[in-house]
């Protein structure tokens, strides 16, 4: 019978970092502690996909068997720390009557590879992942362009596990050859105690479980042993081949008592914080797969596209793999620089999965927000603007900042430990500050001018009258006009026929407005397609008041809800007029229209062109 024995680290003559220091490193997240997690283990999984494709992930909350319970007690942690508050601690848990544990398991990964012993000799062929996972503090990143770049996160795990202990199962590989392993660790606290000699000694609080090596310290157990132990815990089966990593939370600090209130929680983290690695644009080799189960109940994990609003961020993210022509283009002017490319897509606001409306929420009632991240694809965080007065209706932007590496290293050293923001002011005065500033400026810009640009405001800065009742009236003309919100195009109507080239499109919904005197605007577009054959050609807007979906004549109106087009303008050809009638000859383009309106109405408005040949 394998049974692990443990190894307490002592201080060395210069110095280590204790326990407590450890925990600190990770600083403190803006992130709750599940979400924080799931962003640092998941993120470590993908930079540790094998080439092709991209990795399985299993998330597992489950209450351990009376023999499972057993095994942890006696075989697993059987002796205990010196140190009397970890033992406690540690004691108290195993001796209960049920034992709750969380498991991250990530397969089609590297696995913990690498020599087992922090002071082993660098391979240049193999990436000593099992030190710095089990054993290093803060090992720089080793993937190019990675989602990680301290290695601090995973302190992480402890904060998540009420007695801050883990248990780590890897299939893996380790100077060519396969490889089993498994290992538990626990930070408690540093303190002083007596050696086996006899002498007092400080220990720095960093427990490990393993085989006794010839040094006075542990190994991991390996192959048939830690195969042995994983299935007697009942931890995600592996065959030998099937590379990546388990991590046993024991005692997992949940939100809630309620599962079903812990099964939102995890459904919601993973797709808020991982939806660019999981839609249907993403490529084989960066897709995520993420299953979840919940005492032993699978949870169905939705599409991006099937979980609003993601479907909208979706769509933005294939803008950006697709090179769409939607991509906004971020620069800083000194030095001249392309820091990354913004796409914000709108439309109709759908109802949201599930119960994603309830208090504490990640996913948002209303999206108005700009997803910021590096081209690994992975959320920072998101950037909060300005929502649509009319609620039926929402945006999302994303942000990639450059693949260059100059630019890309920017963003990235300005992430703190936990990888959930981007910080200029901790980046020392140079070009990489200012990249980083310069962005975050603009896009902070974006976000709160989309709805409403600038120029749009009363005078002062103030904004004016509120338009949200307007807004709330006029999208009841827009179920009928669109189903893709304002903004978002539905096909322009092409020539009726070979013989007839100049036509134009139907009005699309754009905006609200103010006029000068504070009055509200709709603002629509149009195309005129012109194949100049007619040079009196004439476009004239008629606008029209909607009630209760239909449309109302003028001479059914009081004065007072009388609508009138305020100005006709053709884009790029210098052409704009005062009024319902815009003179055009023999040019063609988009047009821009803007009617003046009640202020708490909903208008419509037709287009039809006048001449020889249009009339």
């Amino acid at each position: 019978m394998t049974s692990l024995s443990i190894f307490s680290e002592p201080f060395a003559r210069t110095g280590n970092i204790s326990a407590e220091g450890f925990r600190k490193l990770l600083g403190r997240p803006a992130l709750g502690v599940l979400q924080t997690v799931l962003r640092e283990a998941i993120q470590n999984s993908m930079d540790a996909a094998k080439n092709g494709r991209g990795p399985d992930i299993r998330l597992s909350l489950r209450t351990l068997t009376e023999s499972q319970h057993q095994v942890l007690r006696e075989k697993i942690f059987g002796s205990l720390p010196a140190n009397d508050q970890s033992s406690v601690l540690i004691s108290g848990l195993l001796s209960g009557k049920r034992l709750r544990v969380f498991e991250i398991a990530d397969f089609n990964t590297t696995g913990l590879a690498g020599p087992t012993r922090a002071d082993a000799p660098s391979d240049d062929f193999e990436d000593p992942d099992f030190v710095n996972f089990m054993r290093n503090v803060g090992a720089a990143r080793d993937t190019h362009h990675g989602g990680g770049t301290y290695g601090y996160g995973k302190t992480s795990l402890y904060s998540m596990s009420e007695v801050s202990t883990i248990l780590v199962d890897s299939e893996t590989t380790s100077a060519g050859q396969p490889v089993r392993r498994l290992m538990g660790c626990h930070l408690g606290s540093a303190f002083d105690a007596h050696t086996g000699t006899g002498d007092r000694r400080r220990f720095t609080g960093r427990h490990w479980w393993g085989i006794p090596d010839e040094d006075e310290g542990v190994e991991p157990a390996q192959e048939a042993a830690a195969v042995q132990l994983a299935e007697e815990l009942g931890m995600p089966y592996r065959e030998r081949g099937n590379t990546g990593t388990t991590v046993m939370v024991l005692d997992p600090f949940l939100s809630s008592d309620d599962l079903s209130v812990v099964q939102k929680e995890l459904v919601e983290t993973v797709l808020w914080n991982f939806w660019p690695r999981m839609t249907e644009s993403t490529p084989e080799n960066r897709r995520l797969r993420v299953g979840i189960e919940i005492e032993g109940l699978r949870v169905p994990v939705p599409r991006p596209e099937d979980f609003p609003p993601l479907d909208l961020y979706a769509e933005a993210m294939s803008d950006h793999r697709t090179k769409s022509e939607h991509l906004m283009g971020i620069r800083s002017q000194r030095p001249s620089k392309h820091l990354g490319h913004l796409s914000i897509r709108k439309g109709m606001r759908a109802e949201r999965s599930g119960n994603t409306s309830a208090e504490g929420s990640l996913i948002p009632e209303y999206s108005s927000h700009i997803a910021l991240m590096r081209p690994v694809e992975l959320v920072v965080r998101y950037i909060e603007g300005e929502a649509f007065p009319d609620r039926r209706f929402e945006w999302a932007g994303v942000f990639i900042c450059s693949d260059a590496d100059d630019i890309e290293q920017a963003f990235a050293s300005a992430e703190p430990p936990a990888h959930d923001d981007w910080a200029p002011q901790n980046l020392p005065k140079g070009y990489a500050k200012t990249y980083v500033n310069v962005a975050l400026n603009k896009l902070n810009e974006i976000a709160r001018t989309y709805v409403t640009p600038r120029g749009e405001t009363g005078s002062g800065g103030e904004r004016g009258p509120s338009l949200a009742g307007t807004a709330t009236m006029l999208g009841r003309l827009l179920d009928a006009v669109s189903t893709q919100g304002p903004g978002r195009k539905t096909g322009e109507r092409k020539g009726t026929s070979k013989r007839r080239l100049t036509a134009i499109s139907q009005p699309e919904f754009v905006r609200l407005s103010l006029g000068d005197n504070g009055e509200p605007r709709a603002e629509f577009e149009a195309t005129l397609t012109n194949d100049g054959s007619d040079p009196s050609l004439s476009v004239v807007a008629e606008p029209h008041l909607v009630a209760d979906g239909g449309v109302t004549g003028a001479e059914d109106l009081p004065p007072e809800f009388a609508v009138t087009a305020a100005s006709v303008e053709l884009e790029g050809e210098g052409l704009v007029s005062i009024g319902d009638r815009l003179e055009v000859g023999q040019r063609g383009g988009r047009l821009r229209i803007a009617v003046q309106m009640p202020a708490a109405a909903a208008v419509g408005l037709r287009l039809r062109l006048q001449g020889g040949a249009g009339s």
